[in-house]
């Protein structure tokens, strides 16, 4: 952990006492506090990853594309590709968004911990296109309407 981390750890402890809260935290209060404070591969909290989000929404008009914006961290493009992919699939709200980062963020931070690397940021791949011309179905139909055209049926 950096010192950031751990006075900010610090901070929130003291904020949880002034609340009211026992003081020394238990350990499941203690665990929360470290993750809430970017304890992860990537020095980035739930907090951190909604910000970047919101500016991206904001400021996505400027750019030709989500690849061309100016990305603080890879990961980042890959967490707000997928939360504006669901979010907008599931009608998310703000809070349901926001714990959509921290389970995006716990993800790609298992996926560095298990040895993976993150992918470059770069533009999808377009779909295929079809080729001009009938289908094969519309094919057969026209076969069988030439037949029965014919009286062959």
């Amino acid at each position: 952990m950096t010192e950031h981390q751990i006075r900010l750890i610090c901070q929130q402890c003291m904020e949880r006492c002034r609340a009211g809260q026992t003081w020394p935290p238990d350990l499941a209060e203690f665990i929360s506090l470290v993750s809430e404070s970017g304890a992860n591969a990537f020095g980035l909290t739930a907090d951190a990853v909604m910000a970047e989000y919101r500016h991206w929404r904001n400021e996505s008009w400027r750019y030709s594309g989500s690849d061309k914006y100016p990305w603080p961290q890879p990961v980042l493009y890959h967490i707000c590709i997928e939360m504006r992919r669901t979010g907008v699939e599931r009608q998310m709200t703000e809070g349901e968004l926001k714990r959509l980062a921290e389970r995006l963020l716990a993800k790609w931070t298992r996926h560095i911990g298990n040895g993976f690397s993150i992918p470059p940021v770069r533009r999808q791949l377009a779909a295929p296109r079809h080729p001009a011309g009938p289908t094969p179905a519309q094919l057969m139909m026209e076969e069988f309407r030439r037949r029965k055209a014919a009286g062959m049926l």
